[in-house]
């Protein structure tokens, strides 16, 4: 240590300054690459919030004195705190989402007008509908309108509320008709005197989601739904049954289905005369019989208190008999509903790709067409895929050509994601080589150049010049040596160096 001390002390000043920057540029470096690397990472709190939320949740963030970011992609806190903060802030009720609810209502306001009550159910009504719908994977987010007319009774006629439904979807993501229909009817439900016919529901690009009647054929969007997910099916079975035999890729299938969506019902009540049953038979048979004695008829047996004459006694007998008989006559009565949906005509128009053969030294192949047996072939497997129907008008058609091919560019590979997974080990590598370096190149050198002893020139012995002319001859001819060398000769040779020095005062 006491030689790097006395070294440093022969050292000249610019040498010490530099030494000192380098050590001090080192030591700065050091500790900000150490900072760096202690630096927690942060991660994406919450996404895509509305103002009023994101505001909310930073205010919440200063009180718990939680370190945050505000970026395009949202707020960021450190990693390990991501989860934690999601539970406690939603046990506060935030993100709100859509808007505010019916938490508008906790605070009671005695000088509250009836009008703005009824706004502020208005906004509570909407905000609860708006946080229910985005409560679809779908959505992203939500607005919705309620338009709900003032009643009075001064009016004859009152206006029918209505409802306007403005949704945000998600990157790749669509809304099924049973899914539109059932936000219609979530919000007509929730308004009261709502029609459902008067939701109107649209998406951020301005396109209509509920169409209750088309105004070219007539069919609501559920049944024009119905109507093309049917001939979908219908396709996919054709492509399904012939791509096996014909190859992959080589069947094309398109569909166009009549469908009658009408409903009808009808009652019929038919009599069958010659179907006759006894319904009913009675029978009624009466018989008498009467037996008695008289006179002869005439004035003298009519006498009074005359005897009459008697004659011989007779018998008298009488029957009546009765029938009768019910018939009740056969009779038939149904009741017919024809449920809608029923297919009147199918018609399938399917195209076949040919075959291929590779030809000797050359890179093009050979196309060669179906033959008309594989054709009528594969139009028996269409027919029995489909269930074709000739009755009903069912049309199928096969036709082969060749298909166009088109070449594909060669999509580059996507370069794997290492840049995260570098810059997390760097954290934790960087300062410990830059430690080792520092070492290496800046302390060890810097060690070894102040602890190694400085080499003494040995200066030859030489004889003591007398005159000043002697000494200057020496100087001139370099034979005693200048500045530190003289030093040195003057250590070791003290008495000549006395000699010289009362020599050059007394010529003087």
């Amino acid at each position: 240590m006491v030689n790097i001390i006395e070294t440093l002390k022969g050292w000249p000043p610019k040498k010490i300054i530099a030494l000192v920057s380098v050590i001090a540029l080192t030591l700065t470096g050091l500790i900000l690459l150490f900072s760096w690397s202690q630096k927690p990472d942060y991660h994406v709190l919450y996404s895509n919030l509305a103002e009023s939320d994101a505001g909310s949740i930073v205010q919440k963030l200063k009180e718990m004195r939680i370190p945050y970011k505000i970026e395009v992609g949202g707020i960021l806190v450190p990693a390990d705190k991501v989860y934690d903060l999601r539970l406690q802030l939603a046990a506060q009720g935030l993100p709100q989402g859509g808007g505010i609810g019916f938490e508008l209502f906790d605070k009671t306001n005695f000088g509250t007008t009836d009008f703005v009550q009824k706004l502020n159910y208005r906004r509570a009504m909407q905000g609860e509908l708006a946080r229910t719908i985005m409560s679809l994977p779908e959505v992203e987010q939500c607005r919705v309108h309620l338009a709900i007319p003032e009643k009075s009774i001064f009016v004859q006629k009152e206006a029918k509320p209505s409802a306007s439904v403005l949704v945000k979807l998600r990157t790749g993501r669509t809304l099924a008709q049973s899914q539109v229909q059932g936000v219609v009817h979530l919000v007509s439900s929730s308004v009261e005197g709502l029609n459902p016919k008067d939701v109107t529901i649209i998406d951020s690009r301005g396109e209509m989601l509920t169409r209750p009647v088309d105004d070219v054929v007539g069919l609501s969007s559920s049944q024009l739904e119905y109507q093309r997910n049917y001939e979908t099916d219908i396709e996919s079975r054709v492509i399904g049954i012939l791509e096996p035999v014909a190859g992959k890729d080589k069947v094309k299938a398109k569909v166009a289905a009549a469908i009658d969506f009408t409903r009808s019902e009808r009652t019929e009540e038919r009599f069958d005369p010659d179907g006759q049953v006894v319904r009913s038979e009675q029978k009624n048979i009466e018989k008498s019989t009467s037996a008695g004695t008289g006179g002869v008829p005439g004035v003298a047996s009519n006498i009074p208190g005359k005897t009459a004459t008697q004659v011989a006694s007779s018998q008298v007998q009488s029957q009546k008999q009765n029938e009768t008989v019910n018939y009740e006559v056969s009779k038939v009565t149904s009741h017919v509903i024809s449920s809608s949906g029923d297919i009147k005509r199918l018609s399938v128009a399917v195209l076949v790709d040919g075959t291929y053969t590779a030809q000797q030294g050359s890179k093009e192949k050979k196309y060669t067409p179906r033959s008309e047996e594989e054709k009528r072939h594969y139009e028996d497997l269409v027919k029995k895929a489909i269930g074709f129907t000739a009755e009903r008008g069912d049309e199928v058609r096969v036709v082969n050509m060749p298909f166009e091919v088109i070449p594909q560019e060669e999509l580059p590979e996507t370069p794997k994601e290492y840049l995260p997974v570098i810059i997390t080990g760097a954290k934790y590598l960087a300062p410990l080589l830059a430690a080792v370096l520092f070492f290496l190149f800046v302390l060890r050198p810097l060690m070894k150049g102040l602890s190694a002893p400085q080499a003494v020139r040995q200066i030859p012995e030489l004889p003591l010049p007398q005159t000043v002319a002697e000494i200057e001859r020496a100087m001139q001819s370099k034979a005693i040596p200048m500045k530190g060398d003289v030093i040195e000769w003057a250590k070791k040779n003290p008495q000549q160096a006395a000699n010289l020095i009362r020599g050059w005062i007394e010529e003087r």
